[in-house]
């Protein structure tokens, strides 16, 4: 007896690992022949899966769960901006001062802009012991700087210092590193830029380390506007709440949305919202934002507000309050959500299915740098994406695997005794029942 309740508590982990015991399912389409891909959880997984998303399984054409593991948050993107060519100034000392006696450089005052070095416009100095560069005009940061110089002929390798300073009288390391310029047959090979981390500053003094350096020209790179990783746009239809001017919204399932935006339902015209969510009916409502949303012609073009950028909350449902009297017109909803990505091991024979909505399936995933040969930091997003076929509902877990989901190890292992003693009585009543007769 005790021999089969161990083994009985030993199989629960297995429970929830067979395809057909998950509530939705989609076949997959791998990419290629390579042997880790990615996919992009479908909005039902948001419905049908747990919140923690615990549950979502590969398998593959045996039946064969692989392994997988979620993907990290991508970085945002940047937009390009083109570079911008900075005012240089040759000094013959590091410059430390920006007034007074002996002082080399003429600052205007209202702007900051560096105009002048003393003795410059006269006689060019020979032998500059640093250039000042003037990126007080830059409103962007500075990401890095390209240079051009008088490179001596054949092959010639320069490792610069770059510092930065906002009031050229104290200055704190930006970065260093070699410039190559080298020409050999005909062919030339040349590295003229300096990275760093983005930073704003306004000046830049820059150094070197060979006996003669002559600077023709710096641009420098500009970080532009960060943008966010691509994102889904779900656009919703109201249903009338509770009370006047309230509307309320179904986005199909708990969908991590990270932005959102009110879209009136009249032309020119600009509501006033508070935007509130919530999982089911069960819970309170928990308030999200408060932000005016706009729609109109202006200047002959259609207007309407940006998206309005929130902390990630994942909720299937939405309440949105209008101040003021509005019109029986409900707006529009647009939420911005990113899809979860999850990494697999093509492992096994296709086709792969993508399984999810069991609550009795225990958490599998595994770290994705355990997943990724030599992982480096989002070297995920690198991966070769598997595509999605239509999600199918399934019969779903039965109900003893929801009675074990809910159930503790000890109450499990408690019932299995009773049944055990119960199943005992019975065959020691009948065979006593056979004996009497």
């Amino acid at each position: 007896m005790r021999v089969a309740v161990l083994l009985a508590f030993a199989a629960l982990p297995a429970l929830g690992q067979s395809p057909t015991s998950f509530v939705s399912s989609a076949p997959l389409t791998l990419a290629g022949k390579e042997a880790l891909h990615r996919v992009a959880l479908p909005p039902e997984a948001y419905r049908d899966a747990r919140s923690d998303l615990a549950d979502v399984r590969i398998f593959n054409s045996s039946g064969e769960a692989v392994p997988i593991g979620f993907a990290g948050d991508p970085d945002g993107q940047h937009d390009a901006l083109p570079a911008v060519d900075l005012p240089q100034f040759a000094v013959s000392a590091l410059a430390r001062s920006t007034g007074g006696p002996g002082s080399e450089i003429s600052v205007r005052t209202q702007d900051g802009t560096l105009v002048s070095i003393r003795g410059q416009a006269a006689a060019p100095i020979a032998k500059p012991s640093a250039y000042l560069l003037d990126a007080s005009q830059v409103k962007e940061p500075l990401r890095a700087l390209v240079f051009d110089w008088v490179a001596a002929p054949g092959a010639q390798v320069v490792k610069v210092r770059a510092e930065a300073s906002d009031n050229l009288k104290d200055w704190s390391a930006l970065a260093s590193g070699p410039l190559v310029r080298v020409e050999n047959a005909g062919a030339a090979l040349s590295q003229p830029r300096l990275e760093f981390g983005a930073r704003k500053a306004r000046y830049l003094r820059i150094t070197w380390d060979v006996p003669e350096f002559a600077l023709k020209g710096v641009r420098a790179e500009r970080e532009g506007p960060s943008q966010p990783a691509p994102r889904t746009v779900s656009s919703v239809t109201a249903a009338p709440g509770e009370h006047p001017g309230e509307w309320l919204y179904d986005v199909g399932g708990r969908l991590p949305v990270e932005a959102l935006r009110v879209r009136p339902a009249d032309a020119n015209d600009v509501v006033s919202a508070s935007v509130l969510a919530r999982n089911d009916s069960k819970e309170p409502w928990r308030s999200v934002t408060s932000a005016p949303f706009y729609r109109m012609q202006y200047e002959g073009a259609d207007r309407e507000s940006p998206a309005l950028e929130i902390p990630r909350t994942a909720a299937r449902y939405w309440l949105v309050r209008l101040a003021g009297a509005r019109s029986a017109t409900p707006p529009v909803l647009e939420v911005h959500w990113r899809a979860v990505q999850l990494v697999f091991v093509a492992r096994g024979e296709p086709p792969f299915m993508l399984a999810f909505g069991n609550p009795a399936a225990r958490a599998v995933a595994l770290p994705v740098s355990s997943l990724v040969p030599g992982y480096e930091r989002l070297a995920e997003w690198r991966l070769p994406e598997a595509r999605v076929g239509a999600v199918e509902n399934g019969p779903g877990p039965s109900s003893w695997e929801e009675l074990t989901a809910t159930a503790s190890p000890r109450h499990v292992a408690l019932w299995l005794i009773l049944l055990g003693g119960v199943a005992m009585l019975g065959f020691m009543a009948w065979r006593l029942s056979r004996q009497v007769r």
